[in-house]
Protein backbone atom coordinates (compact mmCIF):
# COMPACT_ATOMS: atom_id res chain seq x y z
CA UNK A 1 0.00 0.00 0.00
CA UNK A 2 2.55 2.50 0.73
CA UNK A 3 3.95 1.80 -2.79
CA UNK A 4 0.88 2.59 -3.92
CA UNK A 5 0.43 5.81 -2.18
CA UNK A 6 3.74 6.78 -3.72
CA UNK A 7 3.16 6.06 -7.27
CA UNK A 8 -0.38 8.42 -6.58
CA UNK A 9 2.08 11.52 -4.67
CA UNK A 10 4.35 10.94 -8.43
CA UNK A 11 1.85 11.21 -10.95
CA UNK A 12 1.97 13.48 -13.90
CA UNK A 13 1.48 17.23 -13.11
CA UNK A 14 -1.25 17.47 -15.41
CA UNK A 15 -3.14 15.00 -13.95
CA UNK A 16 -2.31 16.54 -9.94
CA UNK A 17 -4.23 20.03 -11.51
CA UNK A 18 -6.98 18.13 -12.99
CA UNK A 19 -7.45 16.35 -9.39
CA UNK A 20 -7.19 19.46 -7.12
CA UNK A 21 -9.68 21.13 -9.34
CA UNK A 22 -11.90 18.10 -9.25
CA UNK A 23 -13.29 19.08 -5.30
CA UNK A 24 -14.68 22.06 -6.52
CA UNK A 25 -16.77 20.24 -9.60
CA UNK A 26 -17.83 18.14 -7.04
CA UNK A 27 -19.13 20.77 -4.35
CA UNK A 28 -20.53 22.25 -7.30
CA UNK A 29 -22.95 19.29 -8.58
CA UNK A 30 -23.60 17.87 -5.32
CA UNK A 31 -25.19 21.66 -4.54
CA UNK A 32 -26.98 21.11 -8.08
CA UNK A 33 -28.43 17.73 -7.17
CA UNK A 34 -29.42 18.55 -4.01
CA UNK A 35 -30.74 22.48 -4.73
CA UNK A 36 -31.95 22.59 -8.83
CA UNK A 37 -35.41 21.00 -8.26
CA UNK A 38 -36.33 22.78 -4.95
CA UNK A 39 -35.13 26.53 -5.99
CA UNK A 40 -37.64 25.75 -9.45
CA UNK A 41 -40.26 25.15 -7.00
CA UNK A 42 -39.33 28.14 -4.89
CA UNK A 43 -40.16 30.36 -7.80
CA UNK A 44 -42.90 28.76 -8.71
CA UNK A 45 -42.53 25.96 -11.53
CA UNK A 46 -44.65 23.41 -11.32
CA UNK A 47 -43.84 19.28 -10.97
CA UNK A 48 -45.26 19.20 -15.14
CA UNK A 49 -42.91 22.13 -16.23
CA UNK A 50 -39.74 20.54 -14.02
CA UNK A 51 -40.41 17.15 -15.48
CA UNK A 52 -40.20 18.95 -18.81
CA UNK A 53 -37.06 20.37 -18.12
CA UNK A 54 -35.90 17.59 -17.26
CA UNK A 55 -36.44 15.70 -20.11
CA UNK A 56 -35.28 18.21 -22.57
CA UNK A 57 -32.03 18.60 -20.60
CA UNK A 58 -31.33 14.69 -20.82
CA UNK A 59 -32.53 14.48 -24.62
CA UNK A 60 -30.55 17.40 -25.67
CA UNK A 61 -27.29 16.59 -23.79
CA UNK A 62 -27.70 13.05 -26.11
CA UNK A 63 -28.91 15.14 -29.29
CA UNK A 64 -25.11 17.23 -28.46
CA UNK A 65 -22.94 14.16 -27.58
CA UNK A 66 -21.49 12.87 -30.47
CA UNK A 67 -21.27 16.13 -32.57
CA UNK A 68 -19.28 17.18 -29.50
CA UNK A 69 -17.16 14.28 -29.05
CA UNK A 70 -16.09 14.95 -32.99
CA UNK A 71 -14.98 18.61 -31.93
CA UNK A 72 -12.62 17.96 -29.17
CA UNK A 73 -11.13 15.60 -31.71
CA UNK A 74 -10.49 18.03 -34.42
CA UNK A 75 -9.87 21.57 -31.98
CA UNK A 76 -8.63 20.00 -29.25
CA UNK A 77 -10.01 18.37 -26.04
CA UNK A 78 -8.83 21.08 -23.32
CA UNK A 79 -10.52 23.76 -25.42
CA UNK A 80 -13.68 21.73 -25.27
CA UNK A 81 -13.08 20.69 -21.65
CA UNK A 82 -12.71 24.24 -20.28
CA UNK A 83 -15.62 25.68 -22.88
CA UNK A 84 -18.04 22.95 -21.38
CA UNK A 85 -17.25 23.84 -17.79
CA UNK A 86 -17.80 27.88 -18.94
CA UNK A 87 -21.10 26.96 -19.74
CA UNK A 88 -22.27 25.29 -17.18
CA UNK A 89 -20.96 28.03 -15.14
CA UNK A 90 -23.24 30.04 -17.56
CA UNK A 91 -26.53 27.68 -16.79
CA UNK A 92 -25.98 28.00 -13.74
CA UNK A 93 -26.36 31.87 -13.26
CA UNK A 94 -28.90 31.50 -15.44
CA UNK A 95 -31.16 29.39 -13.18
CA UNK A 96 -29.98 31.35 -10.18
CA UNK A 97 -31.70 34.31 -11.66
CA UNK A 98 -34.16 33.02 -13.76
CA UNK A 99 -38.24 33.15 -12.37
CA UNK A 100 -39.74 31.96 -15.83
CA UNK A 101 -40.28 28.85 -18.14
CA UNK A 102 -38.40 30.09 -21.11
CA UNK A 103 -35.62 31.63 -18.89
CA UNK A 104 -34.93 28.27 -17.58
CA UNK A 105 -35.35 26.16 -20.75
CA UNK A 106 -32.96 28.07 -21.90
CA UNK A 107 -30.63 27.16 -19.04
CA UNK A 108 -31.36 23.43 -19.66
CA UNK A 109 -29.81 23.39 -23.10
CA UNK A 110 -26.84 25.37 -22.69
CA UNK A 111 -26.34 23.02 -19.52
CA UNK A 112 -26.87 20.22 -21.78
CA UNK A 113 -24.61 21.49 -24.58
CA UNK A 114 -22.07 22.13 -21.81
CA UNK A 115 -22.63 18.60 -19.97
CA UNK A 116 -22.03 16.62 -23.66
CA UNK A 117 -18.78 18.85 -23.99
CA UNK A 118 -17.13 18.10 -20.69
CA UNK A 119 -18.09 14.21 -20.71
CA UNK A 120 -16.75 14.22 -24.05
CA UNK A 121 -13.72 15.54 -23.22
CA UNK A 122 -12.24 14.96 -19.56
CA UNK A 123 -11.01 11.18 -19.15
CA UNK A 124 -9.73 11.37 -22.78
CA UNK A 125 -7.65 14.62 -21.56
CA UNK A 126 -6.73 13.09 -18.14
CA UNK A 127 -5.75 10.09 -20.13
CA UNK A 128 -3.43 12.36 -22.57
CA UNK A 129 -1.89 13.36 -19.12
CA UNK A 130 -0.69 9.53 -18.18
CA UNK A 131 2.63 8.22 -19.62
CA UNK A 132 1.68 4.60 -18.61
CA UNK A 133 -1.51 2.46 -19.23
CA UNK A 134 -0.85 1.85 -14.81
CA UNK A 135 -1.20 6.07 -14.79
CA UNK A 136 -4.46 5.75 -16.67
CA UNK A 137 -6.22 3.27 -14.16
CA UNK A 138 -5.33 5.33 -10.48
CA UNK A 139 -6.14 8.64 -12.43
CA UNK A 140 -9.03 7.32 -13.66
CA UNK A 141 -10.43 5.73 -10.12
CA UNK A 142 -8.66 8.78 -8.07
CA UNK A 143 -11.01 11.38 -10.58
CA UNK A 144 -14.33 9.23 -8.96
CA UNK A 145 -12.95 8.89 -5.24
CA UNK A 146 -12.23 12.86 -5.24
CA UNK A 147 -15.56 14.12 -7.12
CA UNK A 148 -17.76 11.33 -4.98
CA UNK A 149 -16.35 12.76 -1.75
CA UNK A 150 -16.46 16.42 -2.57
CA UNK A 151 -20.33 15.91 -4.11
CA UNK A 152 -21.32 14.56 -0.67
CA UNK A 153 -19.77 17.56 0.47
CA UNK A 154 -21.64 19.92 -1.22
CA UNK A 155 -25.15 17.68 -0.95
CA UNK A 156 -24.42 18.79 2.76
CA UNK A 157 -23.65 22.03 2.30
CA UNK A 158 -26.64 22.34 -0.02
CA UNK A 159 -28.50 21.65 3.38
CA UNK A 160 -26.87 24.02 5.87
CA UNK A 161 -26.19 27.46 2.97
CA UNK A 162 -29.81 27.87 2.86
CA UNK A 163 -30.06 28.53 6.33
CA UNK A 164 -27.39 31.83 5.86
CA UNK A 165 -28.14 32.70 2.33
CA UNK A 166 -31.67 32.44 2.03
CA UNK A 167 -33.35 32.23 5.46
CA UNK A 168 -36.93 32.88 3.51
CA UNK A 169 -36.52 28.98 1.41
CA UNK A 170 -38.93 31.01 -0.67
CA UNK A 171 -36.08 29.81 -3.39
CA UNK A 172 -32.58 29.14 -2.92
CA UNK A 173 -30.85 32.15 -5.00
CA UNK A 174 -27.70 32.93 -2.49
CA UNK A 175 -26.83 29.26 -2.70
CA UNK A 176 -27.38 28.97 -6.79
CA UNK A 177 -25.21 31.93 -6.37
CA UNK A 178 -22.34 30.27 -4.25
CA UNK A 179 -22.99 27.10 -7.22
CA UNK A 180 -22.49 28.95 -10.57
CA UNK A 181 -19.36 30.85 -8.57
CA UNK A 182 -17.92 27.21 -7.61
CA UNK A 183 -18.48 25.94 -11.25
CA UNK A 184 -16.53 29.64 -12.18
CA UNK A 185 -13.65 28.64 -10.47
CA UNK A 186 -13.79 25.37 -11.65
CA UNK A 187 -13.57 26.47 -15.12
CA UNK A 188 -10.65 28.87 -14.69
CA UNK A 189 -8.47 26.67 -12.88
CA UNK A 190 -8.72 24.05 -15.14
CA UNK A 191 -7.81 26.89 -18.05
CA UNK A 192 -4.36 26.48 -16.75
CA UNK A 193 -3.98 22.93 -17.37
CA UNK A 194 -0.96 21.82 -19.39
CA UNK A 195 -1.69 21.85 -23.28
CA UNK A 196 -2.57 18.58 -24.04
CA UNK A 197 0.37 16.26 -26.17
CA UNK A 198 -1.91 15.93 -29.32
CA UNK A 199 -0.76 12.78 -31.57
CA UNK A 200 -0.80 12.93 -35.11
CA UNK A 201 -3.18 10.29 -35.77
CA UNK A 202 -5.97 12.32 -34.27
CA UNK A 203 -4.77 16.14 -35.26
CA UNK A 204 -3.26 15.74 -38.83
CA UNK A 205 -6.20 16.41 -40.56
CA UNK A 206 -9.08 18.76 -40.17
CA UNK A 207 -10.89 17.75 -42.87
CA UNK A 208 -14.15 15.89 -42.23
CA UNK A 209 -13.62 12.86 -43.17
CA UNK A 210 -17.65 10.80 -42.68
CA UNK A 211 -15.52 7.72 -42.26
CA UNK A 212 -13.26 8.78 -39.01
CA UNK A 213 -16.72 9.37 -37.49
CA UNK A 214 -18.07 5.98 -37.48
CA UNK A 215 -17.34 4.45 -34.29
CA UNK A 216 -15.24 0.85 -34.35
CA UNK A 217 -17.06 -2.39 -33.63
CA UNK A 218 -14.82 -2.54 -30.15
CA UNK A 219 -16.33 0.95 -29.28
CA UNK A 220 -19.66 0.48 -29.76
CA UNK A 221 -19.38 -3.10 -27.47
CA UNK A 222 -17.88 -1.27 -24.48
CA UNK A 223 -20.06 1.53 -24.78
CA UNK A 224 -22.93 -0.85 -24.82
CA UNK A 225 -21.99 -1.98 -21.21
CA UNK A 226 -22.63 1.76 -20.13
CA UNK A 227 -26.60 0.82 -20.63
CA UNK A 228 -25.99 -2.35 -18.36
CA UNK A 229 -24.41 0.62 -16.07
CA UNK A 230 -26.98 2.87 -16.66
CA UNK A 231 -29.82 1.08 -15.72
CA UNK A 232 -28.47 -0.78 -12.59
CA UNK A 233 -27.41 2.51 -10.77
CA UNK A 234 -30.80 4.43 -11.84
CA UNK A 235 -33.51 2.10 -10.73
CA UNK A 236 -32.08 1.88 -7.33
CA UNK A 237 -29.58 4.55 -6.45
CA UNK A 238 -31.87 7.95 -6.91
CA UNK A 239 -34.32 6.48 -4.97
CA UNK A 240 -31.99 5.42 -1.52
CA UNK A 241 -33.55 8.19 0.63
CA UNK A 242 -36.82 6.94 -0.24
CA UNK A 243 -36.32 3.59 0.41
CA UNK A 244 -34.32 3.96 3.18
CA UNK A 245 -36.53 6.42 5.00
CA UNK A 246 -39.64 3.87 4.82
CA UNK A 247 -37.90 0.59 4.82
CA UNK A 248 -36.14 1.70 8.19
CA UNK A 249 -38.66 3.85 9.51
CA UNK A 250 -35.66 6.37 9.99
CA UNK A 251 -35.94 10.37 10.46
CA UNK A 252 -34.26 12.84 7.98
CA UNK A 253 -31.21 13.09 9.75
CA UNK A 254 -30.75 9.64 10.24
CA UNK A 255 -31.01 9.16 6.36
CA UNK A 256 -28.53 11.75 5.53
CA UNK A 257 -26.11 10.39 8.10
CA UNK A 258 -26.22 6.80 5.73
CA UNK A 259 -25.64 8.57 3.00
CA UNK A 260 -23.27 10.26 3.46
CA UNK A 261 -21.01 7.47 5.11
CA UNK A 262 -22.71 5.55 1.73
CA UNK A 263 -20.51 8.31 -0.21
CA UNK A 264 -17.52 8.06 2.17
CA UNK A 265 -17.29 3.95 1.08
CA UNK A 266 -17.98 5.02 -2.61
CA UNK A 267 -14.45 7.15 -2.30
CA UNK A 268 -12.77 4.23 -0.24
CA UNK A 269 -13.85 1.90 -2.90
CA UNK A 270 -12.69 4.13 -5.99
CA UNK A 271 -9.32 4.96 -4.46
CA UNK A 272 -8.23 1.35 -3.79
CA UNK A 273 -9.33 -0.30 -6.92
CA UNK A 274 -6.37 0.24 -8.62
CA UNK A 275 -4.11 -1.23 -5.66
CA UNK A 276 -6.96 -4.18 -6.00
CA UNK A 277 -6.66 -4.31 -9.49
CA UNK A 278 -2.78 -4.66 -9.37
CA UNK A 279 -2.58 -7.19 -6.91
CA UNK A 280 -5.70 -9.67 -7.90
CA UNK A 281 -5.53 -8.99 -11.95
CA UNK A 282 -8.59 -8.00 -14.14
CA UNK A 283 -10.10 -11.13 -14.53
CA UNK A 284 -9.97 -11.68 -10.75
CA UNK A 285 -10.97 -8.49 -9.18
CA UNK A 286 -14.15 -8.21 -11.76
CA UNK A 287 -14.99 -11.74 -10.47
CA UNK A 288 -14.97 -10.62 -7.20
CA UNK A 289 -16.87 -7.22 -7.23
CA UNK A 290 -19.43 -9.14 -9.57
CA UNK A 291 -20.27 -11.35 -7.01
CA UNK A 292 -20.41 -8.98 -3.82
CA UNK A 293 -22.44 -6.45 -5.83
CA UNK A 294 -25.51 -9.53 -6.63
CA UNK A 295 -25.08 -11.49 -3.38
CA UNK A 296 -25.24 -8.08 -1.45
CA UNK A 297 -28.06 -6.71 -3.28
CA UNK A 298 -29.88 -10.49 -2.98
CA UNK A 299 -29.51 -9.93 0.56
CA UNK A 300 -30.73 -6.68 0.95
CA UNK A 301 -34.06 -7.67 -0.58
CA UNK A 302 -35.23 -9.72 2.26
CA UNK A 303 -35.79 -8.38 5.66
CA UNK A 304 -33.17 -7.96 7.84
CA UNK A 305 -31.89 -6.37 11.44
CA UNK A 306 -31.38 -2.47 10.81
CA UNK A 307 -27.38 -3.21 11.66
CA UNK A 308 -27.34 -5.93 8.98
CA UNK A 309 -28.87 -3.60 6.52
CA UNK A 310 -26.59 -1.19 7.04
CA UNK A 311 -23.48 -3.37 6.67
CA UNK A 312 -24.68 -5.42 3.13
CA UNK A 313 -26.55 -1.90 1.88
CA UNK A 314 -22.33 -0.76 2.44
CA UNK A 315 -20.63 -3.35 1.36
CA UNK A 316 -23.00 -3.29 -2.02
CA UNK A 317 -22.53 0.31 -2.68
CA UNK A 318 -19.12 -0.24 -2.35
CA UNK A 319 -18.60 -3.44 -4.60
CA UNK A 320 -21.21 -1.69 -7.26
CA UNK A 321 -18.86 1.34 -7.87
CA UNK A 322 -15.72 -0.63 -7.86
CA UNK A 323 -16.65 -2.60 -10.40
CA UNK A 324 -18.47 -0.40 -12.98
CA UNK A 325 -15.04 1.79 -12.27
CA UNK A 326 -13.01 -1.16 -12.92
CA UNK A 327 -14.65 -2.58 -16.62
CA UNK A 328 -15.29 0.72 -17.79
CA UNK A 329 -12.16 2.74 -16.78
CA UNK A 330 -10.20 -0.22 -18.27
CA UNK A 331 -12.32 -0.07 -21.52
CA UNK A 332 -11.56 3.48 -21.66
CA UNK A 333 -8.04 2.53 -21.45
CA UNK A 334 -8.03 -0.07 -24.19
CA UNK A 335 -9.54 2.10 -26.40
CA UNK A 336 -7.22 4.18 -29.05
CA UNK A 337 -6.34 7.38 -28.52
CA UNK A 338 -7.77 8.57 -31.43
CA UNK A 339 -10.98 6.89 -30.36
CA UNK A 340 -12.18 8.12 -26.72
CA UNK A 341 -13.73 11.10 -27.20
CA UNK A 342 -15.81 9.77 -29.36
CA UNK A 343 -16.16 6.35 -27.14
CA UNK A 344 -17.01 9.11 -24.17
CA UNK A 345 -19.98 10.43 -26.42
CA UNK A 346 -21.59 7.35 -26.95
CA UNK A 347 -20.80 5.97 -23.28
CA UNK A 348 -23.00 8.84 -22.14
CA UNK A 349 -25.54 8.24 -24.79
CA UNK A 350 -25.98 4.65 -23.87
CA UNK A 351 -25.82 5.18 -19.78
CA UNK A 352 -28.58 8.17 -20.36
CA UNK A 353 -31.14 5.15 -22.06
CA UNK A 354 -30.54 2.64 -19.44
CA UNK A 355 -30.61 5.55 -16.67
CA UNK A 356 -33.82 6.84 -17.94
CA UNK A 357 -35.85 3.64 -18.49
CA UNK A 358 -34.87 2.12 -15.31
CA UNK A 359 -35.65 5.46 -13.40
CA UNK A 360 -38.93 5.24 -14.45
CA UNK A 361 -39.30 1.67 -13.20
CA UNK A 362 -38.04 2.02 -10.36
CA UNK A 363 -40.07 4.90 -9.77
CA UNK A 364 -43.89 2.80 -10.71
CA UNK A 365 -42.57 0.23 -7.80
CA UNK A 366 -41.98 2.63 -5.56
CA UNK A 367 -45.14 4.23 -5.85
CA UNK A 368 -46.56 0.70 -4.92
CA UNK A 369 -44.53 1.27 -1.88
CA UNK A 370 -42.30 -1.63 -2.43
CA UNK A 371 -39.16 -1.50 -0.78
CA UNK A 372 -37.40 -4.56 -1.53
CA UNK A 373 -37.69 -4.93 -5.06
CA UNK A 374 -35.72 -2.51 -6.70
CA UNK A 375 -32.27 -4.11 -4.90
CA UNK A 376 -33.58 -7.50 -6.60
CA UNK A 377 -33.68 -5.90 -10.44
CA UNK A 378 -30.43 -3.85 -9.51
CA UNK A 379 -28.76 -7.20 -8.81
CA UNK A 380 -30.48 -8.64 -11.85
CA UNK A 381 -29.46 -6.52 -14.22
CA UNK A 382 -25.18 -6.64 -13.13
CA UNK A 383 -25.64 -9.95 -13.83
CA UNK A 384 -26.88 -9.38 -17.43
CA UNK A 385 -23.52 -6.60 -17.30
CA UNK A 386 -21.73 -9.72 -16.09
CA UNK A 387 -22.53 -11.82 -18.90
CA UNK A 388 -22.51 -9.06 -21.42
CA UNK A 389 -18.72 -8.24 -19.88
CA UNK A 390 -17.62 -11.71 -20.28
CA UNK A 391 -19.13 -12.78 -23.32
CA UNK A 392 -17.94 -9.68 -25.54
CA UNK A 393 -15.06 -7.29 -23.58
CA UNK A 394 -13.04 -9.50 -21.08
CA UNK A 395 -11.27 -11.60 -23.65
CA UNK A 396 -10.21 -8.66 -26.00
CA UNK A 397 -9.39 -6.14 -22.95
CA UNK A 398 -7.17 -8.74 -21.75
CA UNK A 399 -5.61 -8.97 -25.01
CA UNK A 400 -5.01 -5.01 -25.40
CA UNK A 401 -3.64 -4.83 -21.61
CA UNK A 402 -1.29 -7.48 -22.03
CA UNK A 403 0.87 -5.72 -24.65
CA UNK A 404 1.26 -2.96 -22.09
Amino acid sequence: MRGYISELLSLPRGVKQFLLSEPLLGIAFGLYTLLFNLHLLGVNMTEVEIGKLTALGTFAMAVFAIPCGLLADRVGRKKILVSGLGLIAASYYIIACGSFFHQFLLAQLVWALGMAMMLSAEIPLLFAYCQTKKQQTQTYNMMFAVFTLFTGLGTMLGGLLPRWLDPAHEHYRGTMLVMAATMTLVTLARSFLPAEQQTRSRCGQYRFSFKQSIPSRHVLIFVGFSFFAGAAFSVLVPYFNIIVKFRLEWSDTAVAALLTLNGLVLSAASFLTPYLLERWGLRRISFILFVLTVASSVILAIFLPVWLFIAFFLLRSGAFVAWFNVVEGQSMQTTPDEERSMHASLRSITRNLGSTAAAYLGGIILAYENYWLPFLLSGAVVLGAYIYYRVLMLHSMEKELNKG
